[in-house]
């Protein structure tokens, strides 16, 4: 009688080192999940095996929406979860044990396992990876059920029942595979297993844009894996959020399309230099880049540079004229998803990652038609997240309060109090689950500006900035004004980012080299506080600069 195989998926959402890891996007599936359908790529058998405890409710749940069988179990007792998973096999079954935090195996990778007990006459057998070639982390064991039951009656050591099998390797003794493998290529210095922030951002960055991430064999994802390890430079730092990885650079994309900012001296980058710009921010590990239809040929020139798999994820905005004319609704609707399909055209991509409202009137109560049609279409799975770009706390406040907004883009730099008062940062500390991006740093450039004449505020306020900018940036050990800034931003926790534009690929690389500095002090962020003169909300907009 042919033995069953099936594959059972350990998952769990308590990580101690990177929580939630198993519900982190790999290829727009949760890690999780896709790791199953891999495994199961030919038809074999899959079972999720998660805990009862109330932490994994969100995994059991997410598994079940892709149609994934589970069992759940004891938290801390992995043992008896493949028991219950195993439940209805006959002891001569094969069980192969893959774990959720590792996509790379593949149905053939289960199989090789998976034969060496079926046809080699052994009760276990195993690859650990980091040997053969094969990157570590790339790994499994199957073993025949007979054997697990039998661990389940004789063991209660914590180690035992936490690790499933070494019960049975103590037993029966342990006989390592071998697989197949690229003979012209060695991936044993790799690791392809996702414990830490790092593995996830090498493994999601790596693996971006995969044709066909549940049917691409392993070894197709070690040589992207090797590809994107010898691309990456050192990486700027990130975090996660909302269960979304965030850079704390996000690369402003004005620049791009139109000869942006007070202080800007070279006009937009020609096609090498933004295809130079866009290397960086790959290489540094960017995992954002902000656009709009309103920045002139940005979309349509990024949409060019981008390269098929690049990490970067697109941020663009609605036309800012979208109400020009006070159009009725049915023209409204027709406008908004016509300038959805030209930034899907531009940017050349099927799915929008992220859609901001350039404008809060735009917005309106809440129900308006252009955010009534960016819903419907998120819901149809066209946009990603959705949310605003705003100018003041108050227009702040209304957002927060609409679920459905989960992504905000704001002004803010070290001139700027607005934002941190008690009742605007008690509003976005109840709302976890959206993302703020803060943008003009260096306010449109005005920041780095020694010549007073050049501010638009009277001569006494310019001075009296420029003066404690300079003392500031020399005082607290900053290699300049442009870095003190960069520094004060980055030590606001509630921004997940900074939009930081950049017209050359030197301008670039010196933003990437200041975001791997280390953010101010909370005592530094106290004399910013003390010396930084009140500034009045005219020099703050600078749409308001030619009234001041």
């Amino acid at each position: 009688m042919v033995a069953r195989r099936r594959i059972v998926l350990q998952a769990r959402t308590s990580s101690t080192r990177l929580p939630g890891k198993v519900l982190l996007p790999i290829c727009g599936l949760p890690m999780a999940v896709l790791a199953a359908k891999r495994a199961g790529q030919d038809g074999t058998e899959v079972v999720v095996a998660t805990s009862d405890d109330p932490s994994d409710d969100a995994l059991a749940a997410t598994a079940k929406r892709h149609g994934l069988k589970i069992v759940r179990g004891p938290l801390d007792d992995v043992l008896a979860r493949f028991i219950l998973a195993t439940g209805d096999l006959a002891g001569d079954d094969i069980c192969i044990r893959f774990t959720a935090d590792n996509v790379f195996p593949d149905s053939t990778f289960a199989n090789r396992v998976a034969s060496a007990v079926e046809h080699e006459g052994r009760d276990w057998a195993g690859f650990s990876g980091g040997v053969d070639g094969l990157p570590y982390g790339l790994a499994g064991e199957a073993f025949r059920v007979h054997l697990l039951r039998q661990a389940d009656r004789s063991t209660t050591d914590p180690q035992d029942r936490e690790h499933v099998s070494p019960w049975i390797t103590r037993k029966v003794g342990r006989h390592l595979t071998t697989m197949p493998r690229d003979p012209a290529a060695d991936f044993s210095a790799l690791r392809c297993t996702v414990d830490t922030l790092e593995d996830y951002r090498t493994v999601s960055s790596a693996l971006a844009g995969l044709p066909d991430p549940v049917g691409a064999s392993y070894l197709a994802l070690c040589h992207r894996l090797a590809n994107w390890t010898a691309k990456a430079g050192p990486l700027v730092p990130a975090r996660i959020v909302d269960g979304e990885l965030q850079a704390s650079l996000v690369l402003g994309g004005v620049q791009f399309g139109l000869n942006y900012g007070i202080a800007n001296r070279t006009g937009a980058p020609d096609d090498a230099e933004l295809r130079a710009i866009l290397d960086l921010a790959e290489r540094a590990g960017l995992t954002h880049l902000d656009t709009a239809a309103g920045y002139g040929e940005s979309e349509a020139r990024i949409g060019a540079a981008l390269t098929e798999g690049s990490p970067l994820r697109v941020i663009t905005k609605l036309p800012p004229d979208i109400l020009a004319g006070n159009p009725d609704e049915l023209i409204l609707g027709a406008r908004t998803i016509g300038a959805l399909e030209r930034s899907r055209e531009r940017l050349k991509r099927k799915v929008l990652d992220a859609v901001l409202l350039h404008r809060f009137e735009h917005f309106g109560d809440g129900k308006s038609t252009v955010w009534s049609h960016l819903r419907m279409q998120q819901v149809q799975g066209q946009i990603g997240r959705i949310g605003c770009s705003i100018y003041s706390p108050s227009e702040l406040l209304v957002l927060l309060r609409d679920p459905d907004v989960r992504l905000i883009q704001l002004p803010f730099n070290i001139l700027d109090r607005r934002w941190l008062s008690a009742d605007v940062q008690q509003a976005i500390a109840a709302r976890s689950d959206v993302i703020l991006h803060g943008r003009s740093a260096l306010l449109q450039g005005l920041l780095t500006l020694d010549d007073p004449a050049r501010w638009p505020c009277d001569r006494a306020l310019a001075e009296s900035c420029i003066g404690a900018l300079r003392g500031l940036a020399r005082d607290l050990g900053r290699r300049g004004v442009v870095d003190l800034c960069f520094a004060y931003a980055r030590a606001q926790a509630w921004l997940a980012g900074i939009v930081v534009g950049a017209e050359t690929a030197a301008q670039m690389a010196e933003n990437i080299e200041l975001f791997r500095t280390t953010p101010l002090a909370p005592e530094h962020m106290a004399e910013v506080a003390r010396q930084i003169p009140e500034v009045p909300d005219s020099l703050l907009d600078p749409s308001r600069w030619s009234r001041s």
